[in-house]
């Protein structure tokens, strides 16, 4: 790879970073209802076709293209891509626009994209520490989404993240509950998950790995 190629693919992660970010506080954004709301779904259209650039570019230039999908991180990419060639599907062919509830789901798969973030070398506190904070906000948008007019307690992303962090804790003071099977069930998923998370964690440090 060139000096070009490089300097090239440098401003693309850096570009990523800023459009996955915008995802991000835009999907926060909406969850209370800000009359901005159509501005936030076209910076997240722009950001989506961002996405969509990158993944191309990026398959185009891999060197063992069957290899390119067995990274968990470059399937990802392609449900974000799948998924926003269908909501522009949508748009521009039956002239429908896609319900508030089914935007949020779109943001979610393109929330995936944070678990890139794990790929910085950093030192093992902290990678535990982004790992937890992935888990929790993944499971706080899918929790806004499914109980969100369903529960009464769950008014924004805020109220989201706080329920999904104190149940993935396993603190549950109980004050909000899952009012959808939904609901109960990414509970239960992400619990499960964290779980499975520290035994995996205490038996490498069993082994002594």
């Amino acid at each position: 790879m060139n000096l070009k190629d490089k300097k090239l693919r440098k401003i693309i992660e850096i570009l990523s970073l800023i459009f996955t970010f915008e995802i991000v506080i835009s999907f926060i954004l909406s969850t209370y209802n800000p009359p901005y709301q159509d501005l936030l779904i076209r910076l997240d259209y722009i950001s989506i076709m961002f996405f969509t650039f990158e993944f191309i570019y990026n398959f185009y230039y891999a060197k063992d293209k069957a290899k390119f999908f067995k990274d968990v991180y470059n399937i990802v990419d392609a449900i974000v891509v799948i998924a926003f060639l269908l909501y522009s599907l949508e748009i521009f062919y039956s002239k429908a626009f896609l319900g508030l509830r089914a935007i949020n789901i779109l943001r979610i798969l393109v929330l995936l994209r944070i678990i890139k973030l794990r790929r910085l070398e950093e030192n093992p506190a902290l990678i535990n520490f982004l790992t937890l904070l992935i888990i929790c906000f993944i499971s706080s948008c899918l929790i806004w989404v499914a109980e969100a007019g369903v529960n009464p307690a769950i008014n924004n992303f805020f109220d989201a993240f706080y329920f999904t962090t104190i149940s993935i804790t396993t603190v549950g003071y109980g004050d909000i509950t899952p009012k959808t099977d939904a609901g109960k069930l990414i509970i239960i998923f992400s619990v499960l998950f964290f779980i499975s998370g520290l035994i995996a964690s205490l038996q490498k440090v069993l082994k002594g790995d």
